[in-house]
Parts: structure tokens; sequence; C-alpha cells
């Protein structure tokens, strides 16, 4: 390829890329750098008290941490045990009990067909505590990225803790929040 045909196909790929993006930002998802998320209008505030909205905005960024830094463990777990163990990762690497959890889940989705799905895989049905079990379970496959298991089970604890707070729709102080961030920051430098 000449240089012109190049340096078209870059422009052509980067006018690809800004229309995705846009896209995305449309319905939503914010992934320019510096732009904010914008909330998704699902009820009208009039509805319910100022405090009650301000708290559900407050803690709604927390939220996000939260979905994010659990879904990016379970992500992890799937793609290291998937390739360390291959295709029968699930059966070898996840211990009894937390398969008949997720076995017990799925039964109950399966009679209440009516319903959205949990999850398309059988790792998004695990509980937050059942991530470092299987980390500490599978140490080995994991023991590369972390210091220690002290180091994973201590933040798993102390995020669980404030994690279910926030899915029982409390709140928390600004301090606790703090820790969270903290936490999530370590994970991703960890993990990096």
């Amino acid at each position: 390829m000449n240089n012109l045909a190049l340096l078209k196909k870059f422009v052509f790929n980067g006018f690809l890329l800004d229309d995705s993006l846009t896209k995305l930002e449309e319905d939503g998802i914010s992934v320019r750098r510096g732009d904010k998320i914008q909330p998704i209008a699902r009820i009208n505030e009039a509805e319910f008290s100022p405090v009650i909205i301000h708290n559900a905005s407050r803690m709604s960024s927390v939220y996000i941490v939260f979905f994010c830094l659990e879904n990016a463990v379970r992500e992890l777990i799937q793609d290291r045990l998937s390739e360390r163990r291959g295709i029968s990762w699930w059966v070898d690497a996840i211990p009894t009990k937390i398969q008949d959890h997720v076995k017990g889940l799925k039964e109950k989705e399966e009679i209440n067909r009516y319903h959205a799905q949990r999850s398309s895989s059988l790792i998004g049905y695990t509980t937050f505590g059942n991530l470092s079990q299987i980390i500490t379970n599978n140490w080995n496959d994991f023991s590369d990225l972390f210091p220690d298991q002290h180091w994973i089970n201590s933040r798993f604890k102390d995020l669980e803790m404030s994690r279910n707070i926030i899915m029982h729709t409390g709140l928390l102080p600004e301090i606790e929040i703090e820790r969270i961030e903290s936490i999530a920051r370590d994970w991703i430098r960890q993990v990096g």
C-alpha cells in the first residue's frame, strides 16, 4: 500500500471510530475522556422527596464502581481460568459448593422464564464473596497477579461490607466511599 492509501485508510477508520463513539454516547455510555455519564431518566423525580433523590444520586456513583469492579473480577477469573484450565475450567476449578449455588440460581430462573436472565455465563451467577474464594482456591493460577492471598481476602472483606449497604439502598459516609475508591484503584494498578 502506498502512503496515500494508508492515509486514506487511517482517516476513514477515524471517521468510523468517531461515529461508533457518538452512537455509544447517544445510548448514554460515556466513552470520550472528560465527558460525564449522563443519567437515563427512568422515573419522575418529582414523585420522590428531594432527600431520597439526592441520596440516590450520591450513591449511584458508588454503585458504578461496584458494578465495574465486580464484573472486572468475574472477567479476570473467567479469562485466566479458561486460558489456563481450558474449556472445562468451570467444572475443574470452581469449588463444588459454588457450582451447586449457581445451579440452584439457574434452576430458579428456569421456573421464572418470563424474567430476564442474570447472566449469559455461569460466573455471572456467583456472589461477590465467591469471587475471592475462587481466586484463593486457584492460587497457582493467580499468584503472579497479587502479593498474597491476604491481600485479596482483606480487600474483598472490606468491599463486601460496603457493597451490601449500597445494594440494600443504604447510605455510605464519605470515608467509606473513599475506601472503596482506594481499593478499586489498588485493584486496577495491581492487575493492570
